[in-house]
């Protein structure tokens, strides 16, 4: 476990269900740790359905879970290919998802195929689409939209809006959230933060204005 197990600061009770493969890729090194701090259980789920639909919204078609398992089972890693685009390929060609094999996997097992799913599906949107779905601030959209009482279908919808107007104002990623949040945003990006919340917002069809919706974010740093 070594290392890897040091850098696993959220759920450790998982760590030993990530295959000897992966746990070498340095993508892998460098997110499931962030990951697991950032979007600990329950609100993996929710994270799934967020990433879902943002992926799609940006031309990127995959599920966590299933694209997990492939990378579970595979005996190569994504550093092993000249791009993500090559390494799913090979998952397809090779590995193409079993369902019945999921459903036989422990609790501990598709929590780890999840976390594993969602670090691939974040380099995957950010290879093809350029726009990186930072862990921190989507935990942060997380959280917030989910202590509103929105479903996950709104939580879906209003990540997806926030996230395409983000991508359309020229932003490289989610990171502008995380930095709302905070309080350190500069004064420069607050009116594309603010109208990329507001196409959310229409998105989704919620009720909150901008401002709740904000104070949600700053209470889930």
């Amino acid at each position: 476990m070594g290392i890897f197990n040091g850098l696993w600061n959220g759920i450790k009770s998982i760590a030993s269900a990530i295959s000897s493969v992966l746990r070498e890729s340095p993508l892998m090194q460098k997110l499931l740790p962030i990951l697991s701090v950032a979007i600990p259980p329950p609100f993996d789920l929710i994270a799934v359905v967020a990433i879902m639909a943002i992926s799609a919204a940006m031309g990127v078609e995959e599920n966590p879970d299933e694209l997990g398992w492939q990378m579970s089972e595979a005996d190569k890693k994504p550093e092993d290919f000249g791009s993500f685009k090559e390494y799913k390929e090979y998952l397809d060609r090779e590995y193409p998802f079993d369902q019945e094999k999921f459903d036989a996997l422990s609790e501990e097992q598709k929590m780890a195929c999840r976390y594993v799913g969602m670090a691939g599906t974040m380099a995957e949107l950010k290879e093809s689409n350029g726009f990186e779905l930072t862990p921190e601030s989507l935990g942060i959209i997380v959280k917030g939209a989910a202590s509103l009482k929105w479903d996950d279908a709104q939580i879906g919808a209003f990540a997806k809006g926030l996230s395409v107007s983000l991508a359309n104002s020229g932003a490289a990623s989610l990171a502008d959230i995380g930095a709302l949040a905070k309080g350190t945003l500069g004064p420069d990006k607050f009116g594309s933060v603010s109208d990329a919340i507001s196409a959310g917002v229409k998105e989704a069809g919620v009720k909150q204005d901008n401002a709740a919706i904000i104070a949600s974010l700053q209470e889930n740093v």
